[in-house]
């Protein structure tokens, strides 16, 4: 039985030792490219005619005679793949800029989109720190509007400003609401707003005041449609949480109709209270 076994052991040595590797310097027609190994197969040829010398030599014999020795054959045109060219940053910026425009998930019909009025107000770089070391990106802050009461503002990161800024837009968009207003002008009462480290103080003012406010805020009451507004900011003036603040400001307002309800009173009545006569001869 021992004997037996040593013989099956041997005959696997043969077999192991009569398997050769491949050599990989000679040209494999599957695997190996033509134009990938230009440079080699010129190189082929170049010896193969210092062999044969000047005289018998002809580039026709020495292309054969390689390409006969080491297997070196063109390859079909049903098995040449084209791969697609790579686009050139331009043409990949304004195909973005044609996704990034008008589409239906932004919930607005295009008519009034393309009516919009977009501020881009904040525009810089940032970095993170990684453990392979510092990943540098572009971040970008974008108020819409249409003017008429209508509202947004979008934040948006992209490794180039304008993609970042078409991000912020569309997120602006989709941010968007409305926002009352007194008189289609100013806002309905003083308010107080506070975000993070930034205190924010908003008076009405009479017509013809104007805006009054720092100059962020000016953008975006410009995009909202408020004409006369006196501000004032105390604490941090970062202009991310100042506009941040604003909106949130807005957006706390308590319209005539909520206080009607919630003190159980007419609405003329909260009208000719608040606003005098005039806006009561109005309604009625």
């Amino acid at each position: 039985m021992a004997s037996i076994g040593l013989e099956i052991v041997r005959g696997v040595r043969k077999s192991l030792l009569v398997k050769k590797l491949p050599d990989l310097s000679k040209f494999d027609p599957i695997y190996d490219d033509i134009d990938e190994n230009s440079s080699i197969i010129k190189l082929w040829k170049k010896q193969k005619a210092l062999e044969l010398g000047a005289s018998s030599s002809t580039a026709t014999n020495v292309e054969d005679m390689v390409n006969s020795e080491h297997k070196v054959f063109k390859k079909p045109k049903d098995l040449i793949v084209k791969y697609p060219k790579a686009l050139d940053k331009q043409q990949t910026l304004a195909n973005t800029e044609k996704d990034m425009n008008w589409s239906e998930d932004l919930m607005i019909p295009y008519e009034q989109f393309k009516k919009l009025s977009k501020k881009t107000l904040i525009v810089k770089r940032t970095v993170q720190m990684t453990r392979k070391g510092k990943v540098p990106s572009m971040y970008a802050l974008v108020v819409v509007g249409n003017g008429r009461g209508s509202a947004g503002y979008g934040e948006g990161k992209g490794f180039e400003a304008s993609k970042a800024v078409l991000f912020a837009t569309r997120d602006a968009i989709k941010n968007m609401r409305h926002y009352p207003r007194y008189d289609n002008r100013t806002i309905y009462h003083d308010i107080e707003q506070k975000y993070k480290a930034t205190k924010m103080m908003l008076w009405a003012r009479r017509p013809g005041f104007g805006c009054r406010v720092a100059p962020t805020i000016h953008e975006v009451c410009e995009c909202i449609g408020i004409q006369d507004l006196a501000g004032k900011i105390h604490g941090s003036r970062n202009p991310m949480n100042v506009i941040k603040t604003f909106f949130e400001a807005l957006g706390s307002q308590r319209v005539p109709s909520d206080l009607a309800k919630a003190r159980g009173i007419r609405l003329v009545d909260i009208n000719h209270k608040y606003y005098g006569d005039a806006k009561v001869s109005s309604l009625r």
